[in-house]
């Protein structure tokens, strides 16, 4: 039986939990294993070398449209999340949205309930962290040979966030025709990887960074080729989200594909509850996002830029916009009015 619980959303919820001396903020990473993870992970390992007070604890829900609304509910501090999610997650509709997450909620499943009032942002961006690209691979031998080719194959998605699941409906349905392909094979690259090698699928959707250390592992041992997607296409699908781009992976990125690949690229953001503290922002960029001390300065310079470049209309949070004003890069600021105390109504499953 469901349970209605109306939460109090004070300033004071979003304080981070204390261990011991350090501020632990908790991130929404996706699902566990998923390279968000991996990335906390890294982000931790500078805050800890510069000294940070800072530390990130993962928290695990279904996908990124589910820890924006963790987050949008304050039931987090920060998220890592596909940027192409903000534009649907938060969405009226009549049904429950589901959003699950571990922690102090481990045996809970959280629906929001959208009452068909606007619903109202409560998160802002941190920064564009890195990008995520389409790869579309098939083995060497296969005899697609053309994306149209897709539609009558079996395609298997690889991805460490289940949200690449509505990525691949807006590529098939550019073509204003619905598709009839199945888009519910859906798991991590590994198993897409070995679905293909074993002749499991013909051909795999692999959403990751480019070089991908797993993709470029397999191409090594396995011939494989990839296909570029059609021009009119990715401008259909960049004028359908902000957060799409045009990207070209070089023809020696990977062994033996032998020609540039035109695909699709994602912005991956970090956003942040607007009730998270400035200066506790500001040194989450400082020495944990763009932390690196290693990086020569022209690196550190390209790293500032693409943290500050982001295609989606969300404003990046008054920590984050003072932190870039700062350092010479102009972003557009969020404008968030809200009271300290707000209530939203969320249903708790049994």
């Amino acid at each position: 039986m469901k349970k209605l619980l109306t939460l109090l959303l004070c300033a004071w919820f979003l304080t981070g939990c204390s261990d011991e001396d350090k501020n632990v903020l908790r991130v929404g990473v996706g699902e566990p294993g998923s390279g968000y993870e991996a990335y906390v992970a890294t982000l931790n390992e500078q805050l800890e070398s510069n000294q940070s007070s800072i530390r990130l604890k993962p928290v695990y829900t279904k996908n990124s449209g589910a820890s924006v609304r963790l987050l949008n509910y304050v039931l987090l501090d920060l998220s890592l999340i596909e940027g192409s999610a903000l534009d649907t997650a938060l969405k009226n509709e009549t049904d429950e949205t589901s959003a699950e997450s571990i922690g102090r909620f481990t045996d809970k499943s959280y629906n929001i309930l959208n009452d068909g009032d606007e619903v109202k942002e409560n998160f802002a961006t941190v920064a564009s962290v890195y990008d995520k690209t389409l790869h579309i691979v098939i083995m060497d031998d296969s005899l697609i040979d053309e994306v149209t080719d897709i539609y009558s194959s079996n395609l298997i998605i690889g991805s460490d966030d289940s949200y690449s699941k509505h990525i691949c409906e807006h590529v098939f349905n550019t073509n204003s025709k619905k598709h009839d392909i199945n888009l519910d094979n859906f798991t991590d690259i590994d198993n897409a990887l070995e679905m293909l090698k074993e002749k499991k699928a013909d051909v795999a959707f692999i959403f990751d960074r480019v070089p991908s250390d797993k993709l470029l592992k397999f191409s090594k041992e396995n011939k494989v080729r990839m296909m570029s997607l059609p021009r009119t296409k990715i401008q259909e699908l960049a004028s359908s989200d902000s957060c799409f781009s045009q990207r070209e992976i070089s023809a020696d990125t990977y062994p033996d594909i032998g020609i540039d690949i035109r695909t699709l690229d994602m912005e991956v953001l970090m956003v942040a509850s607007i009730y998270l503290e400035n200066n506790t922002v500001s040194e989450l960029l400082k020495n944990g996002i763009l932390g690196n001390k290693a990086l020569s300065k022209d690196e550190s310079q390209r790293e500032l830029r693409h943290a500050g470049k982001t295609l989606h209309n969300i404003g990046f949070h008054e920590g984050a916009h003072e932190f870039f004003k700062e350092n010479g890069v102009d972003v557009k600021a969020t404008n968030v009015v809200e009271s300290i105390i707000k209530m939203n109504l969320i249903a708790g499953q049994d």
